[in-house]
């Protein structure tokens, strides 16, 4: 398989001096390695795999918490509940989550970063109930704006002094 080296953001070069950043990954080169892979998997005990799993949820509930707040603006209501019910993805470059608001309704989060520590680029579904699948495809997602602008948190139009408003 040939490496293609991708663009970077912005369309910058990468500076010879510096190596790109790589995730921890296992590679998989022959069918006796993925055998191996897989008896190991398969000999994990109970309570190990139980702690895997409850590290990956609380993984995922903290992924989605960072979209909170931004969730709540878009809809324009404060949210009580914020539950990552369903997730998919690495959780660390990709994060698909199902996050339940209220008693039966659901947001679904669609995030992306091209690395660690780069910002997540986050897009999201309203409206959805327990029974709605995850979309995989980033196109079936809104966009979610990273913040917004001072004009729409505050109500210019009241401002009555003839000589304009001024902000501190």
């Amino acid at each position: 398989m040939v490496s293609q080296r991708q663009p970077m953001p912005g369309g910058a070069a990468p500076s010879p001096d510096k190596k790109p950043i790589r995730s921890q990954t296992e590679y998989i080169r022959s069918p006796a390695q993925l055998n191996k892979v897989r008896n190991e998997e398969s000999q994990q005990t109970k309570q190990q795999v139980s702690a895997k799993n409850f590290f990956r949820k609380n993984e995922a509930q903290m992924v989605g918490d960072l979209f909170r707040q931004r969730v709540e603006q878009e809809l324009e209501e404060e949210i009580e509940e914020w539950k990552v019910t369903d997730f998919m993805g690495d959780l660390v470059r990709k994060a698909i989550m199902k996050v339940q608001i209220s008693e039966d309704e659901f947001v679904h989060l669609f995030a992306v970063r091209h690395a660690r520590g780069e910002p997540w680029q986050c897009r999201y579904l309203p409206f959805k109930s327990k029974e709605d699948t995850l979309e995989q495809s980033e196109d079936d997602y809104y966009e979610l704006p990273e913040r917004r602008m001072c004009s729409e948190r505050f109500d210019m139009n009241s401002c009555s002094s003839g000589d304009g408003c001024t902000m501190m």
